[in-house]
């Protein structure tokens, strides 16, 4: 496999640390706030709502405007270049895709969805590519452990903030469709408002492709809603619900002559209610159900005779209670989690049972944020009653100094754990993070954030190869995982602004010290961004990983570069339409960790969206 070439990395780093320092107006002049600012909504994925200076975890926040410009199909485009994370499968928009936080195990992500987890029960995998990009507010990225605030999260969360309904107009909408190579073809609508009381926000589409790739054609139907109901006194009432139907054809395997697709229908739904009983004591409550069937099909290549075809059925029903108290002083947050978590696994053609159970899990945490002066310590703890394995005590302790009002030191350590499968009871993955940070906005021109981890997991369940008639046998292992994270971004001169970041990341055996195949070494993502207000933009983005995986065939040979623009007209206060052109891998560089999961090549798209 190719190594990462210094003259790239050069040139990344090169971008991560150069601004221009030519005066411009008062607007350029102003230094870049932390990650989510004095006036922006404060961070919720901790669980603990508090603003950044008191925030002592590794966050990332994705915002709606950085979503809209990277034209996204689906979660997987809008998590695509974020620093420290990895998607292992970048392919036709729609189809599974695999994410990796710090090098972390796909099944180690806990991704949530209005507070609901996606991750199925059988191998706790998070199809992030069944999540539609129209219907998300923002993303917030937790890297690292998370135990102490939603229980199974070793390796981090992805938390999704759906869209609000509009809360000024009656009525407004959305209609955009786009069409690209291959017959990938993107159509969507919404309708949002609020009256008196009452706002809705309603939202469906179609992504179709008959594939970019090999047996990689994806038919995903997706409707959303969601109403917010204003008590007349204080609080509110929320429910909403996604469903999403996807058929997709998951890749081909021409040394074994065999293919394999996929259907799976979804529904999410919650209802909530916020009610503050007092200035300082607020209560939230909600209800959630998660349920999914799953069919996967393996066939012939040579005549579509079905092979096996697998059956996953299942249901997640629950809720949670929370109190939170905040003062001058102290943000404190004590709460309950239940869930009653059912699957069914089976082998269709057979009729076997593969996998055929059910848990009920609790999980109770209290968090806290104690400020004094620049200082904020935010120890935390959570007990999980799992339901089929171990019960499990996680603690966590962070500390942050404001340095200013716009730059922090921060520490974080905490204990944490992954449920990888309902199938067994020894498949508490667990892990002690750790990790120190600075993060600043106060240099002109540039935001500047760094991060040093260390991630010591064990009781991870590896294949070794051997000569049994299965080819491995299945082990535990203890490893670790430490390395850095650096980012980067600028203020707009000329209207255009820099983004870079850079992640190292050395993986070893825990026991004997030898490196770990599979981990990815080192990631590159860059942005270039031109931005007219409310008229022209265009974003160029690169990444590069290098995969680290020779076993597998993986390939990590020149940088992925995309190209996204717009041309937005407005014909009325509230009405405007644009139109957008995407090119993705200009170059048709080859970035993968597996031969049998070959990215795309270069593919384009054009549509239109309009707004009244």
């Amino acid at each position: 496999m190719a190594r990462v070439k210094p003259k790239v990395l050069m040139t990344a780093l090169c971008l991560l640390f150069s601004v221009s320092l030519a005066r411009g107006d008062d607007e350029d002049l102003r230094s870049l706030e932390l990650y989510n600012g004095a006036a922006s909504e404060v961070v919720s994925a901790t669980r603990s709502p508090r603003p950044a200076s008191q925030t002592a975890e590794n966050i990332t926040v994705v915002t709606a405007q950085e979503i809209e410009a990277l034209n996204a199909h689906t979660l997987s485009d809008i998590l695509l270049g974020v620093t420290g994370i990895q998607l292992e499968i970048d392919r036709t928009p729609g189809s599974s895709t695999n994410i990796e936080i710090q090098g972390s195990n796909f099944n180690h992500v806990l991704v949530l969805v209005d507070n609901v987890p996606i991750n199925n029960l059988a191998a706790n995998f998070p199809d992030i590519a069944t999540i539609p990009a129209q219907i998300i507010e923002r993303v917030e990225i937790i890297k690292g452990a998370a135990s102490t605030s939603w229980g199974s999260a070793l390796g981090g969360v992805v938390n999704v903030i759906t869209k609000n309904p509009q809360p000024e107009r009656p009525v407004s909408g959305l209609v955009s469709g786009s069409l690209g190579r291959g017959g990938t073809a993107d159509s969507r609508a919404e309708l949002s408002g609020t009256s008196n009381r009452l706002g809705y926000y309603l939202s469906g589409g179609n992504l179709h492709s008959d594939g970019l790739l090999p047996n990689n054609m994806v038919d995903q139907n997706n409707v959303y809603g969601k109403l917010h109901y204003e008590l007349p006194v204080r609080g509110g009432l929320t429910l909403s619900a996604l469903y999403t139907d996807n058929a997709s054809g998951q890749f081909t395997s021409f040394d074994y002559g065999r293919k394999v697709n996929q259907d799976e229908h979804q529904v999410i739904s919650t209802l909530s209610l916020l009610y503050p009983l007092s200035d300082h004591l607020t209560f939230e409550g909600a209800a959630r159900v998660r349920s999914s069937s799953q069919d996967i099909s393996v066939s012939a290549l040579s005549d579509n005779s079905i092979i096996t075809k697998t059956k996953n059925d299942e249901s997640s029903r629950g809720g949670s209670l929370n109190l939170s108290w905040l003062s001058d002083l102290q943000r404190i947050v004590a709460g309950v989690d239940y869930d009653h978590a059912r699957v069914h696994l089976s082998e269709a053609l057979v009729q076997a049972d593969l996998l055929k159970r059910s848990a009920d899990r609790v999980g109770v945490y209290l968090n806290d944020t104690f400020t004094w002066g620049s200082f904020a310590v935010t120890p935390s703890v959570r007990f999980d009653h799992t339901g089929i394995g171990d019960n499990l005590f996680n603690p966590s302790f962070g500390l942050t100094y404001a340095l200013t009002d716009n730059s922090v030191l921060r520490g974080y350590t905490s204990r944490g754990y992954s449920l990888t499968s309902l199938n067994q009871d020894d498949s508490t993955e667990k892990v002690w993070t750790s990790q120190v940070g600075f993060e600043s906005g106060d240099i002109p021109y540039l935001w500047l954030k760094s991060t040093l981890f260390r991630n010591d997991t064990w009781n991870i369940a590896v294949n070794v190869p051997d000569a049994s008639p299965a080819g491995f046998t299945r082990v535990k292992q203890r490893q670790l995982k430490q390395g850095f994270e650096v980012e980067a971004r600028t203020l707009p001169f000329l209207k255009t602004s820099l983004s870079a970041g850079y992640t190292y990341i050395r993986g070893t055996d825990g026991e004997t010290g030898a490196a770990l195949e599979g981990t990815p070494r080192h990631t590159v993502d860059f942005g270039i961004r031109y931005q007219e207000l409310g008229n022209y933009r265009a974003l160029l983005t690169g990444r590069l990983i290098d995969w680290n995986s020779p076993s597998q065939n993986g390939r990590s040979r020149g940088v992925v570069l995309d190209l996204h623009l717009g041309k937005k007209f407005h014909y009325a206060e509230h009405g405007s339409f644009e139109l957008f052109l995407s090119v993705r891998n200009l170059f048709g560089a080859d970035q993968y960790p597996s031969d049998l999961f070959k990215n795309t090549g270069r593919w384009g798209e054009a549509g239109v969206r309009c707004n009244f």
